[in-house]
């Protein structure tokens, strides 16, 4: 029973230091702005800039746009959310480590 214990006790703490697409969302931007550009095209361009500096991310739908969800190995370490509503499109891109996201926002911010 003790093992049991310690099992789920570890499992929980390895848990629990993840992140979270939510969790990341909800943290302050490193970078955000509008763009003439629908929600698609500004993605596919962050995608393939991300791409071309060996930055992989996952595609997802939202309502009126997309997401960009970059992987690591505690979780989630961004998120780039662009939405379109009456011809602007609405970008935001929160990281879970701000510090090292600088490639991350050069190319959100050349697409725009």
């Amino acid at each position: 029973m003790n093992l049991r214990c310690i099992v789920a006790l570890a499992l929980a703490g390895a848990l629990a230091g993840c992140a979270n697409v939510k969790d990341v969302r909800e943290r302050d931007p490193v970078f955000f702005g509008s763009t003439a550009r629908g929600a698609d095209q500004y993605v596919t361009c962050v995608e393939s800039a991300w791409q071309g500096s060996g930055t992989t991310a996952e595609r997802q739908t939202v309502r009126n746009g997309y997401e960009l969800v970059v992987p690591g190995t505690m979780g989630v370490e961004a998120v780039l959310t662009a939405t379109t509503w009456k011809g602007k499109t609405d970008v935001r891109l929160s990281t879970r480590i701000p510090r090292y996201s600088t490639a991350l926002v050069e190319a959100a911010n050349l697409c725009m």
